[in-house]
């Protein structure tokens, strides 16, 4: 059962310009950050070493081995998910009580703070900064992205759900190649210029606070349920177009909220209705696979997995930010593809290859370990370049808003909250 009933699908209902855009820059409180701010690192991992390593020996005379190092990097990294995991649970309440569109107003403010912060470390010599920004930031995407779910899936027509909700992962695939070649040798990836790269986010933030406060309606399901009938009749003109059958979708937006939508179900009450318990924990499932595909080390330590197969730091930050290419390209081709051709189909099929994928770059990697053969950095680049690929393409847009998607009446903000808390 999904939240908005099929009946929405209307002869007269389209694609509107104002739904497309909206879309758009819904990301710039979610999606855009998340492949952003796992790039940025990414090309900088020595330089950004380096200055904490010089930090810590200046202020507090701590001379750091490499393998306590290699511990404090890795735990900047997840901090990052330390504090999406705070910002998924903080979504529900939200959620509830402000509606999605100030809840995405709420995740760019988070953001527009929180961002900069980074690069102030830099300015401010304190590396601690490093470690509030990403926990922050961290807060702020997770709310972002779970808001963003439940916003585009309400305010959009079902056929034009995949659509819009697959433009995260096109727009969050745009943001990482931005990040990641912003962070290369030749433009920002340098000891005194990487801190612009983190004063850059501030743009999306300022313009998606801008333009939600003037221009955006918010959900028609949320403001059915706090009493805003007019109001609902004007989002829905706004991202249905004006000639969809309005009074007929909010009879159905009513009927939807008799049966539960009003009052939001607890995580027991969820577990305790089959049709919530599987919805629950398919969308769970497939955030976890999300989570162990791959995607984050690639994500993360992308440039360093391509020097430990022959590129030289230079290469493999450009190589890093070509690869991206791809991963746009099959983003464009999900948001098309994926009201076409299925969810479960695209889901099924990214995994397995996928797996695939991994064993093969596993393989290489031991390959080249063994017999240094610098010629296998060059089909292990091409795989590079396909799982890049095949994960835009598949469970990596779905796995955003399919928690919203199948979520039944009275439980989509905590079924958003627990599939994004667990990736």
């Amino acid at each position: 059962m999904k939240v908005v009933p099929e009946l929405f699908e209307t002869p007269t209902t389209r694609l509107t310009s104002r739904l497309l855009t909206t879309s758009v820059i819904s990301t710039f409180a979610g999606g855009f950050h998340f492949g952003y701010l796992i790039s940025a690192v990414n090309p900088l991992a020595d330089i950004l070493q380096q200055f904490i390593v010089e930090n810590l020996r200046i202020r507090y005379h701590l001379q750091l081995s490499s393998s306590h190092l290699a511990l404090l990097w890795s735990s900047l990294a997840g901090c990052l998910f330390v504090g999406a995991m705070i910002g998924a649970y903080l979504s529900v309440y939200l959620l509830q009580k402000i509606g999605p569109r100030k809840t995405l107003l709420t995740a760019a403010t988070i953001l527009l703070v929180s961002t900069p912060v980074f690069g102030l470390a830099y300015s401010f010599d304190m590396a601690e900064l490093l470690l509030v920004s990403r926990i922050l930031s961290g807060i702020g995407f997770a709310i972002g992205i779970s808001a963003q779910g439940v916003f585009l899936t309400e305010i959009s027509p079902a056929r034009y759900r995949g659509l819009t909700n697959s433009l995260s992962g096109l727009i969050g695939n745009i943001a990482f190649l931005l990040a990641a070649c912003l962070g290369t040798p030749f433009l920002l990836g340098t000891v005194t210029h990487w801190k612009f790269i983190f004063w850059i986010e501030i743009s999306p933030c300022l313009i998606h606070i801008l333009l939600n406060i003037l221009t955006f309606h918010d959900s028609p399901t949320y403001l059915l349920s706090i009493g805003k009938g007019g109001e609902a009749e004007e989002s829905l003109k706004a991202y249905y177009g004006e000639t969809c059958h309005v009074k007929r979708v909010l009879e159905d937006l009513r009927i939807a909220q008799d049966s539960g939508t009003r009052n939001q179900k607890s995580l027991t009450e969820i577990l305790k209705d089959k049709a919530g318990a599987q919805a629950l924990s398919l969308s769970m499932a497939i955030n976890f696979s999300v989570a162990f595909s791959g995607i984050v080390a690639i994500s993360f330590f992308g440039t360093f997995l391509l020097q430990n197969v022959g590129f030289s730091p230079e290469g493999s930050a450009v190589a890093n930010s070509l690869c991206s290419f791809a991963s746009i390209i099959s983003a464009l081709l999900a948001a098309i593809a994926i009201d076409k051709i299925g969810r479960r189909p695209l889901l099924i099929s990214s995994l397995l290859i996928l797996a695939l994928i991994n064993i093969l770059m596993m393989s290489l990697v031991f390959l080249y370990d063994s017999t240094k053969d610098a010629i296998l950095a060059w089909p292990f680049l091409g795989l590079f370049v396909l799982f890049t690929f095949v994960f835009s393409i598949g469970i990596g847009p779905a796995a955003v808003f399919i928690g919203a998607e199948l979520a039944p009446p009275g439980t989509i903000s905590k079924m958003q909250s627990h599939s994004t808390s667990v990736q």
